[in-house]
């Protein structure tokens, strides 16, 4: 309004007075509606045409900038341009409605994403594990690879290096226990119920424990066939003189040894039983004759057993054995060492020179230094000065306990 007022002071004066144009009529949103009012309506008369005054009332009405003014200023306005208050009022009826401005949001602006910062964290960390990877992988096919590839192959090496030896070893013990079948067949054989030559010659059951108290031995360490042996010659002696039964056997050996009925015993006396009926010397009969003639094989289990003893045959000595006889009989025998009389003389001669030599290549001590009362003896120097001390108190001693005589008056 400030530049319709602006053009209509810088026109002539004519008496028509002309009706404000759409862009005259335009108010800034600067400018007061009541200062436009007052330089508009100054010095300008009615216009004739009410419907041109009317329309350009409300094309004035619906401008944006005049919309956001106050109601009452516009009214005042219509007012000063001649408008009655009834088209005033059906003007502002036709205005649309205004919605109140909706005031700026005022909301704290939100934090800003960690999504980047997320993402490269992981674009580092896997970075750092592929590098890791590849530089473990390198480390592994560079320096641990070869290492493990070489002793795999030496511990290869070491088993089939062992295996060979392994071969030949058996190999070898194979070859061994041929050789040793071979040589053996020309040995003499073992007898397998051989009695020890101590007990061997013992007939009777005392005299085996009278050699067995002389050896130390005691009874379970006495072989079994020499105790059965002599309880059945014991038992042969009687006045029957025949093979006894086993009960007869053990009798006998229960009245000599009466240890095997205790408890401690009758493990020993199950161990004599076991070699009674196993043993092959100690032959079973149904005759107690002794008489080999009549010797009959028992028939059934239920017979009555009589045992008698078979002595081993002796076998004739093979070649080897008769060789090394031989060889024995033609070595001489080492002549006795002799004791003479002087012995001991010469003994005792002999480590008198040692000793004399062994004092003459010694080094030379000065008798000052062996005498002093720091210096080092040798053994016999200190024997000879322990021999003099122990005299020389023994006669302090005597002479001070010895009984004075009365001097004569």
């Amino acid at each position: 309004m400030a530049g319709s007022e602006d053009s209509d002071s810088a026109a002539p004066m004519s008496p028509e007075v002309r009706e404000p144009t759409p862009a005259q009529t335009e108010v800034p949103a600067s400018a007061p509606l009541n200062a436009e009012a007052s330089t508009s309506s100054a010095g300008q008369p009615e216009p004739e045409n009410r419907e041109e005054l009317l329309a350009k009332a409300r094309a004035f009405l619906h401008q944006p900038q005049i919309q956001r003014e106050d109601d009452l200023a516009k009214r005042r306005f219509l007012v000063e341009k001649g408008l009655n208050e009834a088209e005033i009022q059906g003007l502002m009826r036709e205005m649309p409605v205004q919605i109140p401005a909706v005031p700026p949001r005022s909301y704290p602006q939100p934090p800003p994403s960690n999504l980047p910062v997320l993402l490269l964290g992981l674009v580092r960390l896997f970075s750092w594990i592929a590098g890791g990877t590849a530089a473990l992988t390198f480390i592994y096919y560079r320096v641990l690879l070869p290492r493990v590839t070489a002793t795999f192959l030496a511990r290869g090496s070491l088993k089939s290096h062992q295996l060979a030896l392994i071969r030949k070893l058996n190999a070898s013990l194979a070859a061994l226990k041929e050789a040793q079948a071979d040589t053996a067949a020309v040995l003499p054989k073992p007898e397998p119920h051989k009695e020890p030559p101590v007990f061997a010659a013992c007939q009777s059951i005392d005299a085996l424990l009278e050699q067995a108290n002389k050896q130390e031995i005691e009874i379970p360490a006495i072989p079994a066939i020499s105790l059965l042996r002599c309880a059945i010659a014991d038992f042969r002696k009687g006045p029957e003189s025949q093979n006894p039964r086993t009960e007869e056997v053990f009798q006998v050996l229960e009245g000599k040894i009466p240890w095997l009925v205790s408890d401690e015993g009758a493990p020993f006396e199950n161990h004599l039983w076991d070699t009674l009926s196993t043993c092959s010397l100690f032959v079973p009969d149904l005759s107690p004759s002794p008489d080999p003639a009549s010797r009959t094989p028992p028939a059934g289990d239920h017979d009555i057993l009589y045992w008698g003893y078979a002595p081993p045959e002796a076998h004739s000595p093979t070649a080897l054995m008769q060789s090394l006889a031989s060889l024995s009989t033609s070595i001489p025998k080492p002549a006795p060492e002799k004791h003479s009389t002087l012995q001991h003389a010469l003994q005792t001669m002999s480590d008198f020179t040692g000793y004399i030599s062994s004092q003459m290549y010694a080094p030379y001590v000065s008798s000052l230094n062996r005498f002093a009362p720091g210096g080092q003896l040798g053994p016999a120097e200190e024997d000879a000065r322990k021999e003099i001390r122990a005299l020389k108190g023994l006669v302090l001693n005597r002479r001070s306990f010895m009984h004075t005589a009365p001097r004569p008056q």
